[in-house]
């Protein structure tokens, strides 16, 4: 990732178990537009033995897709199939810095690392297929352009794909975090997204609601905790980051809805509630000419124009 240390956004890390014996791990980085892709990367492997994490090399990953949602690139990586022997592991990924022009971050943020991981736990190879392990894996991001002054869900269950069966919590971590051979260390500095507006976690549901009440970009640490039988299997510590865009209230205007159906993509809906849960209405940034940068409402067959950026 060199050259890209301003550019990067967050991400994750994904386990696929692909046979009895082998996996294969998967990243997703997002990156702004103008930041630069690399062709692969290496990600470190941490083996559990006797109760103490052991370095055992890194494992390279390389770029399988880039794509782009909301503005943001999104580039995948795909790590070759290798033979695991059942047992605890930990992969981490480490980018040099932070984009500095995340608001919610000490003045000092870019000279942090950001740091991404996996604890994972690979079953015997002894059971049949349905006791594979997998890493709960995202089918697609979680909305990262928000409006301002109004309350969102953030549904992580719609974009959490869990291909064992097994529970699935969603927790806040800390989005400065460290990881120097033992346990993920929390850095201070950072500020929590409640400072910047109403914020409640519902692990249960695994939905968050936030209303900012001020546009920007901002960084925000996720805790998947993955359970088996009642056990901890694994945990995923995710970088995420959300764009709030400014409210700019505008003259309703009905767009015809020939043309609204016609680029009415599912993929960047965006539910909008009241603290109290309420839905206020659902919408979509639209990102093809005539709409590019417009918010627009849909209620019932009718589309109007929210907002502008």
């Amino acid at each position: 990732m060199t050259g890209a240390a301003s550019h990067f956004l967050s991400g994750y890390i994904g386990v696929v178990q692909t046979s009895n014996d082998s996996v294969r791990l998967q990243m997703s980085l997002y990156l702004d537009s103008a930041g630069i892709v690399a062709p692969s990367v290496q990600v470190e492997q941490w083996n559990l033995v006797g109760g103490m994490l052991q370095m055992n090399g890194n494992v390279l990953l390389y770029q399988a897709n880039t794509t782009s949602y909301q503005g943001v690139r999104i580039v995948t990586y795909l790590s070759a199939t290798t033979a695991l022997p059942a047992g605890s592991y930990r992969f981490v990924f480490k980018h040099c810095c932070r984009n500095p022009l995340v608001l919610n971050m000490p003045s000092i943020a870019p000279a942090f690392q950001t740091v991404i991981g996996t604890d994972y736990t690979k079953t015997p190879a002894s059971g049949p297929p349905s006791t594979h392990s997998n890493t709960p894996i995202f089918t697609s991001p979680v909305p990262f352009l928000l409006l301002e002054d109004t309350a969102q869900i953030l549904a992580f269950g719609n974009y959490i794909t869990e291909p064992d069966g097994d529970s699935v919590v969603v927790e806040t971590d800390s989005v400065l975090i460290d990881h120097g051979g033992g346990p993920f260390v929390a850095a201070t500095g950072a500020t929590p997204l409640s400072a910047w507006g109403a914020y409640f976690m519902s692990p249960s549901t695994l939905n968050v609601l936030w209303k900012p009440d001020s546009a920007g970009l901002y960084a925000c640490g996720w805790l998947i905790k993955e359970f088996r039988n009642g056990q901890l299997i694994g945990r995923q510590r995710i970088q995420h980051h959300f764009k709030v865009q400014t409210y700019r209230p505008s003259s309703v205007l009905e767009i015809q809805n020939s043309a609204s159906e016609a680029i009415w993509d599912p993929y960047s809906y965006a539910d909008y509630y009241q603290l109290n849960g309420q839905l206020v209405h659902q919408g979509s940034w639209f990102d093809m000419p005539p709409f590019k940068g417009v918010l627009v409402i849909r209620q019932g067959r009718k589309f109007f124009k929210k907002a502008i950026y």
